[in-house]
């Protein structure tokens, strides 16, 4: 089966043909009805905008932006927005099935969602991001809403561009602080949800670890992807005992044996230097996944563990902090060598538990404590943890997506949208 836009112009490769793949398999080893597969793969809604941009030097363009509402079977979609180069329909349509699943292995009422613009926003100044968010906001507003659709930060996106969406929201009006996450605290954001997904990456790396019998403390720890996830990840692991020997951005890869002090490289990077000049460590040429290390956390963009670098790597645990970092065959690969693979929807899972939490405050008008939605967001956690763990580790990823497939399906058939029979919900 495929879709429009996937059999139009689509690379062979990438997340897309990845996830279609994984779904094909498992939906035929569930021995789904083929009507029940169509309804689970295609996407509620798809939108395609236009956006005119006047630059500050006074050139303009017009640039494109997406939001693909995957399902609503389990609650209102839920799903990032994304500014980066290349950002297109099909990608946009992969990543909000996945939140679909996602958001149903981790048992919230959502269901999933993504969107995006195709541009870069580190060449754009605070009043171009602005606009664009404004064009952007305004053309999706009729489709989207905090019982509809609630969008949530990305790559390239933070709580400043949440809080400029919330009050163009609120002008145009729709005045609903729920209607986006991932907000500055002042204007509703939750405490917790900045560290959320991070934190939740480290507590999964625990897990897992403590799981395949080993203690964290002392455990060498390669971490890709300094960003908005890796360094909490990076932050919470040190404090729970572990050694950080190498840590990569954009700008390269450093490393020290010895252990690195993750405050120190972000106070470092803070202060406007590039992550590869950290003057109290080695810099690494290649992959810092390939590190001599214990556990490896690519915690970037998709598809950076490759055959080579799999090939390569001494971990023998890997936590996919970022959305799709492990090539199949990767995969395949590491877990022919023995290693086990955490899945990005069990282990980044914390950043969307958070978001549900921060939906929620906002419908009570309540805020809690950064320490109570900590403890509702790693328990949380755990209880998806157990439900995958109990399988082989080669089957990890397989169980969450089936978990994940059985319970969307189930909401679609008690809610009229399937009327044949299907299995009991997990």
């Amino acid at each position: 089966m495929t879709s429009n836009s996937e059999s139009a112009g689509t690379a062979p490769q990438g997340l897309l043909a990845w996830e279609h793949a994984r779904f094909d398999r498992i939906t035929s080893d569930l021995e789904l009805p083929e009507a029940t597969v169509c309804a689970l793969h295609c996407a509620t809604r798809s939108v395609t905008v236009e956006l005119p941009l006047t630059y500050d030097d006074g050139s303009t363009a017009v640039l494109h932006g997406y939001r693909v509402q995957h399902s609503n079977a389990l609650g209102p979609a839920k799903g990032g927005t994304r500014y980066r180069p290349g950002v297109n329909l099909d990608d946009t349509a992969a990543l909000a099935r996945l939140m679909t699943w996602k958001t149903a292995l981790h048992r919230l009422p959502f269901g999933g969602a993504k969107g995006g613009i195709d541009c870069d926003p580190a060449t754009l100044s605070a009043r171009e991001r602005h606009e664009l968010t404004r064009r952007y906001l305004l053309a999706i507003l009729p489709v989207i809403g905090s019982q509809v659709d609630v969008l949530a930060p990305d790559v390239g996106t933070d709580a400043q561009v949440m809080a400029w969406m919330v009050r163009i929201a609120a002008e145009a009006g729709v005045p609903d602080p729920a209607i986006v996450t991932g907000k500055p605290v002042l204007l509703g954001g939750s405490r917790f949800r900045a560290a959320s997904t991070g934190v939740g990456v480290a507590h999964v790396v625990q897990r897992a670890w403590e799981h395949l019998g080993h203690r964290l403390d002392g455990a060498c720890i390669a971490l890709e992807g300094f960003g908005a996830v890796g360094r909490h990840a990076a932050l919470e692991l040190v404090e729970r005992g572990a050694r950080v020997v190498g840590l990569s951005d954009i700008s390269g890869a450093i490393a020290d044996p010895d252990g690195l002090d993750p405050q120190a490289v972000q106070d470092w990077v803070a202060s406007g230097h590039d992550l590869a000049s950290y003057p109290d460590a080695d810099r690494f040429e290649g992959s810092v996944l390939t590190l001599e290390c214990d556990i490896a956390i690519p915690a970037a963009l998709e598809g950076t563990i490759t055959d080579e670098v799999a090939d390569n790597m001494h971990a023998q645990l890997v936590v996919e902090g970022a959305n799709g970092p492990t090539v199949p065959t990767a995969e395949a690969r590491l877990h022919d060598r023995g290693v086990a693979v955490v899945p990005d929807l069990v282990a980044n899972g914390g950043g969307v538990i958070s978001s549900y939490f921060e939906w929620v405050q906002n419908h009570q008008r309540r805020a809690w404590t950064e320490k109570d939605e900590r403890r509702r967001v790693l328990d949380r956690l755990d209880q998806t943890w157990e439900r995958v763990a109990a399988a082989p580790f080669p089957t990890w990823r397989d169980i969450a997506l089936s978990i994940a497939f059985r319970r969307v399906a189930r909401a679609m058939e008690l809610s009229g949208e399937l009327t044949s029979p299907q299995t009991a919900e997990e």
